[in-house]
């Protein structure tokens, strides 16, 4: 594990500690990942993790990797109620996203989805030890403050409420 330092927002100078994981197993191989997009009171469900990709925190929707003939449908429902407690019934698919970045290559659906059940928590990423977990938090942020460089992937930043707003069900592919 790797150790590194970042201002925190904010903060006037004053630093924070982060250890990062060496995501190994998602290098040089293409990785199929699914997101929920899931809004409350025009607020979007995101999680606070430590980036393997980009190596900092961010806010992304939650999500992972699709296990060998799983459904896509059914990785969302086992990957939201993992990572935030929700249980989810899952909508119409709203984005592809194509990720390369160094020996990082993956694929991510993103799909709108309803709240089916449960409560709001931070959860936990199974593919990562207890003392290596990437997931610092869950929140619903409102749709209004996503623009802004921690959120990822950078369209929701701008795109995403307009997107909303039009509910065109499936959104054209957009490739970053």
């Amino acid at each position: 594990m790797k150790t590194a330092w970042w201002n925190i927002p904010g903060g006037k100078g004053r630093k924070a500690r982060f250890d990062m994981v060496d995501a190994g197993s998602f290098r040089n191989t293409v990785r199929i990942r699914v997101n929920g997009l899931l809004v409350q009171d025009r607020s979007l469900l995101m999680v606070h993790l430590m980036s393997p990709v980009a190596g900092r925190l961010i806010w992304m929707p939650p999500g992972g990797g699709v296990q060998f003939g799983e459904p896509l449908t059914a990785t969302l429902q086992r990957e939201m109620l993992e990572e935030t407690g929700i249980q989810v019934t899952p909508g119409p698919l709203w984005y592809l996203n194509e990720v390369i970045h160094d020996d990082v290559h993956a694929m991510e659906f993103y799909f709108l989805c309803e709240k089916a059940g449960g409560t709001l928590r931070t959860g936990s990423d199974p593919e990562y030890s207890d003392a290596d977990q990437i997931i610092r938090d869950v929140s619903f942020l409102p749709l209004e403050t996503l623009d802004r460089d921690d959120i990822h992937p950078a369209y929701l930043r701008k795109g995403f409420a307009e997107d909303l707003r039009k509910k065109p069900g499936l959104i054209v592919p957009k490739f970053i």
